[in-house]
């Protein structure tokens, strides 16, 4: 699939971004079932990224956070987190964004990702490279760590797992898809995670490994999305890397 107007769905995310700034100003924050935070800003942006994607791509499916899965399930799936980082929003930390990915026979193929906060858009497409406000990112990589290195962790990942043997700089930074961002730009060395949904990390993990990162999960097995979808999330603890820094990170937390 190669027709997809990628400035479109910059376009569409960014818009989006800006209406959530808008809306923050009369935000009313509550709690799902599982504790976790969800606010009108939220649904009203997953609400408008489906209308605006269905104008330009009809039979597509959709998948959002919020509102769940629509659509023909054999067609291209847009796979969307209105706000990636909800609670950052909610408590004034800058750190969340709009996610939009396509998934589409089983791979991330295209997304973008605004931050609204900062201004920044970062977008991907299979075999196209990926980008952060117009310059391609290349994941650098290498076989060590120093004591000053970034490592991205998710709390899950960080209750879960015990990183004392890693070298270097934990970040738990909040935002899934930020944090993959992150590691495509090599602003992190890796991204650890664990209990993360496709509609988190499809347009980040197109850009990821556009960048030259792996997705795979601490046993070496590679992480495919459409085994996600199917099971919700991710169901073990899992690297996201350049493929020496993920060897390295398996062997340190296995």
């Amino acid at each position: 699939m190669s027709d997809i107007d990628i400035e479109f769905v910059k376009q569409v995310a960014e818009e989006a971004g800006k209406r959530a700034i808008v809306l923050i100003e009369s935000m009313s924050p509550e709690f799902k079932a599982d504790s976790s935070y969800v606010t009108d800003v939220d649904r009203k942006t997953e609400i408008f990224i489906r209308e605006q994607l269905e104008t330009r791509y009809p039979d597509f499916g959709f998948l959002g956070e919020e509102f769940g899965r629509h659509g023909d399930e054999t067609a291209p799936l847009w796979a969307v987190d209105p706000i990636d980082g909800t609670t950052n929003m909610v408590f004034g930390l800058p750190i969340w964004c709009v996610s939009i990915g396509l998934i589409f026979e089983g791979e991330a193929i295209a997304g973008a990702i605004s931050m609204p906060r900062t201004g920044d858009i970062y977008w991907g497409v299979k075999d196209q490279g990926a980008f952060c406000n117009g310059v391609q990112m290349t994941a650098p990589d290498r076989d060590s760590l120093h004591p000053e290195d970034t490592l991205g962790f998710t709390s899950g990942a960080i209750k879960k797992l015990n990183p004392q043997n890693l070298v270097g700089r934990l970040r738990c930074l909040g935002s899934i898809a930020m944090d993959i961002a992150y590691t495509a730009n090599g602003s992190l060395c890796c991204l650890v995670g664990l209990n993360e949904g496709a509609y988190d990390m499809a347009a980040a993990l197109c850009m990821a490994k556009e960048a030259g990162c792996s997705a795979e999960y601490l046993t070496g097995e590679p992480m495919e999305i459409d085994v996600i979808l199917k099971d919700g999330k991710t169901m073990a603890p899992f690297v996201i890397a350049p493929p020496k820094m993920a060897a390295l990170i398996q062997k340190s937390l296995v």
